[in-house]
């Protein structure tokens, strides 16, 4: 395994830094596993609304799900080292396994373990324990025996507001991403609840895509900010933004035009085509918006700025919460996706505004026409015309083909649109020649 390659002097600095927020993120993990714990009799009982499910079992199943949330903070402080140690080979590495030994073993565990909602959650929590043993293995792995930190007190002085930013900025986050499954499963009946996160489950299939290319660029704008070479900055800016619109929009928007199709060739299931494909169509989109903010978020990190983040997720969360109790309501589950659609165009509208006016000032415009509008036009204007010339009476293999030929068209005008992708892809094929 390569260990880091730094004077002595600054991987002592670098390995007490890590040891001193580890113990940080640990406490903040075994706390909010606690906090939770507590509260599984409240939940169980008194807040949710099971219908076959036993309140035992729910209380249980509250258990294992709070170790799996607590786990996700140091995983996240290990993944961010690793990034900061130029190792995202590894880490994007060690969430492609995860992810599927979530996935495909959690379904294994289903079929021929026991089909149990107990049996899924402690799958999960076996998951997140290892994928936590894994990156702490990982990260201590990258610095040298002598290397391995000591907890400091002085230290903790010099890095606790950054410290602080980041972790509200986690809790806030993590708040604002559960806050709607939270509220809604108090105001919706359990199966209609379970409709909704079913469609959530489906599209944050979409952050897989968005995590790799943040965990690429966040280490590469930190360099360019500490070298102060805001014209190199400003070019891998503009190129992970395209690279970022490349990625998610043909992909999110033919879903969102296209799941009902795509539910009932996954499922099979017509109660789950109809009471999810529009939810799923709404939460794709909300969370394409969200991913396109990612790299914005990572230039404020990289300099250093949490304050932006912060302020931006407390006034989110203030008006998040009574906006889905109303809309909910009213509209039931389809409220929520649209009050989650409205945050993050609040985000691309509001907040890299503010942030344009500190950072990169002169790139606002190129950001909204060149990385992000050329795209979106093209590819709404692609799915949209599938859209009209797709049948829902043809066979599955016609319908199969069709969206893979809308994907593949809506991709390709996405790159022809993207200059700074489109020149690296073709100068790509021309060194291959």
């Amino acid at each position: 395994m390569a260990r880091l390659s730094i004077d002595p002097l600054n991987a002592k600095i670098m390995a007490d830094t890590a040891r001193t927020l580890e113990v940080i993120y640990w406490g903040i993990a075994l706390g909010l596993i606690l906090i939770l714990v507590l509260l599984s009799d409240f939940i169980a009982f008194h807040w949710l609304n099971p219908e076959k499910l036993s309140r035992s079992s729910l209380k249980e199943a509250l258990w294992v799900m709070a170790l799996t949330l607590g786990l996700r903070w140091p995983v996240n402080l290990y993944m961010g080292g690793l990034n900061g140690l130029q190792r995202q080979v590894s880490v994007n590495s060690i969430i492609a396994i995860f992810i599927t030994l979530h996935s495909l073993g959690a379904l294994a565990v289903l079929w021929f373990y026991e089909p149990t909602v107990r049996a899924f959650f402690l799958w999960q929590a076996l998951i997140a324990s290892l994928q936590a043993i894994t990156f702490h293995i990982i990260f201590w792995g990258s610095f040298s025996h002598e290397n391995k930190g000591n907890f400091s007190t002085g230290l903790l002085k010099g890095v606790w507001r950054f410290a602080a930013g980041m972790t509200g900025i986690s809790i806030l986050s993590t708040i604002l991403t559960q806050l709607d499954k939270i509220l809604l499963s108090r105001l919706l009946p359990l199966s209609e609840f379970g409709y909704y996160s079913f469609a959530a489950v489906v599209a944050a299939v979409l952050y897989k895509l968005v995590s790799p290319i943040f965990t690429a660029y966040f280490p590469r704008f930190t360099v360019l900010v500490s070298k102060n070479d805001q014209s190199v900055l400003s070019k891998t800016y503009h190129q992970a933004c395209q690279l970022m619109s490349l990625t998610i929009l043909p992909l999110s928007l033919t879903i969102a035009f296209f799941s009902h199709e795509i539910i009932e060739l996954w499922a099979r299931d017509l109660d789950i085509v109809k009471n999810s494909y529009i939810l799923v169509s709404m939460l794709i989109i909300g969370n394409a918006l969200h991913g396109l903010y990612y790299l914005p978020y990572a230039l404020q990190l990289a300099n250093n700025w949490t304050k932006l983040a912060l302020y931006q997720n407390i006034i989110a969360v203030i008006i998040l919460g009574p906006a889905i109790y109303f809309v909910t309501s009213v509209w039931g589950a389809l409220g929520a996706a649209v009050v989650w659609i409205i945050l993050n165009l609040g985000y691309l509208f509001i907040s890299v505004q503010v942030m344009h006016r500190r950072l990169l000032k002169n790139e606002k415009w190129r950001w909204y026409i060149n990385d992000v509008g050329k795209q979106l036009i093209i590819i709404l204007l692609v799915v949209y015309a599938g859209r009209t010339l797709v049948n829902d009476k043809w066979q599955n293999i016609g319908i199969i083909i069709s969206l893979i030929l809308i994907l593949l068209l809506a991709v390709l005008g996405t790159l022809l649109s993207s200059k700074s992708i489109r020149f690296i892809f073709f100068s790509a094929i021309k060194g291959d020649q």
